[in-house]
């Protein structure tokens, strides 16, 4: 058995076969004895137990951390879970109480060519380092072999401590066998000149390590000094220039005058003949040896090498950082299918963070329209138009006006501009943006089509009904022939086409519109499906509107309980739902129950939206309607008072919604026969309709009529 210390190499072979022979061969020089898995008889099945009895006889570990994950056990390991062979070696180290050094491989270290690990594999060792490198091991990632060599050999005040302690070992066992001969005597003088030598060996190990690598630095440094201490125009000989070069540098080393003549060339030739001397230091060799052409044509091959790597290893991170926004944008996406909009932003976040506007605009601008798209399911519509601007300008910029990434953009912006009631814009750019879409896309194609529903949309917003309705019939008859009668699209136009109608007062041909539509999307999509229960909901508003009370409640009641299974208590489609219910209630004097259902959803709904939501106001403007028709007049006063302050700092003082609960409120203290501030409150809902929704709009009609009766009163 031999006495010089066994440390064990651990690294994946197939990426740092060569970084691990340079290792080994560092360890052989500084007088220890390398062990790897490579040089064991391995076999098929598991190996675990063979890296034990190896790791057992070695007196430390030194694990090369490199980004590939490398073989694993048949099966996750009872103790440490899911890990692969190498991660393994480290870890029973450390159980086994022996000495682990980490040296971390950066991505740039020149690696050996080998396939890449699939994605689940990359990233089980990716969160190995990041364990590592949050534990108390101090890390430095190594770029080169160079820097390789040299944490190496820094180890060696830990390695001759071990060295120590294999010499300590041996002389116990000596001791132990002269002392059952009675030799003491002659055992302790045995033990001090061994005592002796080993100080002696320890002392020389570490004069040879620091001449080894003061020779290194001054190979690295050699071209530099003689470059720098070149006066220009001067004409010294190649002999006086390295001569005066070996002088700076034994200064700088603190070296003997004399010594870097007498052993560098020595030391650049058994450096240049090694073969795992990089190409670089082997160039350097070369140029300490006077062979400059070489010298040239190995420098040269190192630099292909390296930038070749450094090159990889840019494409590596790039890859890596977008398939991280991919990832981040992706958990959003389905935190928002969630209706987890907290979680969701900041999921984008993340996304966001690994984005640049200056360098990669086209990027940042597609995290920003998901960031957008979010915005706008939370009613943050603002906020929404805002960035929806700046996404805009940045599409046109990079890719074009044209561009059907850049003309969605500006769909969504229309949309936006649409939610806050901002009708004479977003109907100015829909034309502008049809216009572009049928010259770029086709007049058939599906973004336009989307274009001119939203056009439609705008109508409605304006109560231009009867101009609505004729687009949406177009809308369907080009649908019908480009998609089908019985596409979800097309559906969606004749669902609002429902609304068109309804809305005109024709309250008959919108049920039959209604049926018609629910029959198609339950052969199509199913009874189940979120269209089918949208389309159920606007039959059963059709039949509330002709008085039809008790048919609207119960399927409103239906609705509600399909969709609290199929789409959740908390969606917003299932509280809008039973908000519609509370109404129906309402109108039939089932106003205790009409309460009871506002006051649960408007609780639902903003712990899911937050307080100022639209939809949040809507319904406590609804909740107030129903506190005013049950005579609590103070609690509806009060929350009526607070909803429109909220409405009037989120939507808008003109918004259709803060219009309504001015209207509601009106009516509500005319019946207190407070008319003075009645009137306030119905000229601001009047004259708003006036100004944003056109005179002849149905709600500017009913509010300057309530307005026209209280002006009527003394």
């Amino acid at each position: 058995m031999t006495l010089r210390p066994l440390i064990f190499i651990s690294a994946v072979s197939r990426e740092l076969k060569s970084a691990r022979q340079l290792v080994a061969n560092t360890l052989t020089f500084l007088g220890y004895q390398p062990v790897w898995q490579d040089i064991f008889g391995t076999e098929t099945g598991d190996l675990r137990e063979l890296l034990r009895q190896q790791i057992d006889q070695c007196k430390g570990v030194v694990q090369l951390v490199g980004q590939c994950y490398g073989a694993e056990p048949p099966a996750p390991d009872e103790e440490f879970g899911r890990i692969s062979y190498t991660q393994y070696e480290a870890l029973y180290a450390r159980k086994r109480g022996k000495k682990v050094w980490y040296l971390f491989i950066d991505e740039s270290f020149p690696i050996d060519a080998h396939e890449p690990e699939p994605e689940e594999l990359r990233e089980l060792q990716a969160a190995y380092r990041r364990r590592l490198q949050s534990d108390t091991h101090v890390f430095h990632p190594l770029t080169s072999s160079e820097a390789l060599e040299a944490s190496v050999l820094k180890l060696r005040g830990d390695l001759a401590r071990l060295r120590r302690g294999v010499k300590q070992w041996a002389v116990a066992v000596v001791a132990l066998l002269l002392a059952l001969t009675a030799a003491t005597v002659w055992l302790v003088q045995a033990q001090r000149r061994q005592t002796g030598a080993i100080q002696k060996q320890g002392e020389q190990v570490n004069a040879i390590v620091d001449r080894y690598q003061k020779m290194q630095q001054a190979l690295v440094r050699l071209a530099d000094v003689e470059a720098q201490s070149k006066q220009p125009g001067s004409k010294v000989s190649p002999e006086e220039q390295r001569a005066n070069a070996y002088a700076v540098l034994e200064k700088e080393l603190g070296l003997p005058a004399g010594s870097l003549a007498k052993e560098l060339p020595a030391f650049a030739l058994e450096l240049y003949n090694r073969s795992e001397t990089t190409p670089l230091m082997r160039a350097r060799a070369a140029y300490a040896l006077g062979r400059f052409d070489e010298a040239e044509k190995l420098s040269l091959e190192g630099a292909a090498q390296d930038r070749q790597g450094y090159e990889s290893a840019q494409r590596v991170q790039e890859d890596r950082r977008k398939h991280a926004i991919e990832g981040y944008e992706l958990a959003g996406l389905s935190a928002q299918k969630r209706i987890q909009y907290a979680e969701a932003l900041e999921h984008f976040r993340e996304a966001e963070k690994l984005t640049d506007r200056d360098r990669n605009p086209e990027e940042w601008a597609e995290v920003q329209f998901a960031i957008t798209n979010l915005l706008l399911d939370q009613g943050q519509y603002s906020s929404g138009e805002n960035i929806l601007r700046t996404v805009v300008g940045i599409r046109t910029r990079v890719l074009g006006s044209e561009h059907p990434d850049t003309l969605r953009s500006r769909n969504s912006l229309d949309y936006a501009l649409w939610r806050q009631a901002k009708y004479v814009e977003a109907e100015t750019d829909f034309r502008e943006l049809i216009k572009l879409e049928e010259k770029v896309l086709g007049p058939e194609h599906p973004d336009t089509l989307v274009s001119r529903s939203g056009l439609a949309n705008i109508f409605l917003g304006q109560g231009k009904y009867a101009e609505a309705e004729a687009e949406y019939r177009l809308i369907i008859k080009l649908r019908e022939r480009v998609l089908g009668p019985e596409h979800p699209d097309t559906l969606r136009s004749r669902n609002n086409l429902a609304i068109a109608i309804y809305n005109q007062g024709k309250y008959a041909e919108a049920e039959v519109q209604d049926r018609e539509v629910i029959k198609i999307r339950e052969k199509v999509l199913g009874h189940e499906h979120p269209d089918t229960l949208q389309s159920r909901s606007n039959l059963a508003k059709v039949l509330s509107e002709q008085g039809k009370y008790a048919e609207a409640e119960a399927e409103y009641r239906d609705l509600a309980k399909i969709e609290r299974k199929v789409l959740g208590p908390e969606h917003p489609d299932t509280l809008a739902v039973r908000n519609n219910l509370a109404f129906v209630l309402d109108n039939q004097g089932k106003y205790a129950e009409a309460e009871a259902q506002d006051r649960d959803v408007i609780k639902i709904e903003e712990k899911v939206m937050g307080p100022e939501h639209p939809d949040t106001l809507m319904y406590r403007s609804n909740l107030a309607k129903v506190l005013n028709d049950e005579g609590k007049y103070p609690e509806a006063e009060a929350e009526f008072r607070e909803v429109i302050k909220i409405q009037e700092k989120v939507e808008g003082p003109e918004h259709p919604e803060t219009l309504e609960s001015c209207y509601n409120f009106a009516s509500g203290l005319k019946r207190q026969k407070k008319l003075q501030e009645a009137k306030e409150f119905a000229r601001r809902a009047a004259e708003g309709a006036r100004k944003v929704l056109g005179p002849n709009q149905p709600d500017t009609q009913k509010y300057e009529k309530l307005l026209s009766e209280l002006q009527a009163k003394p």
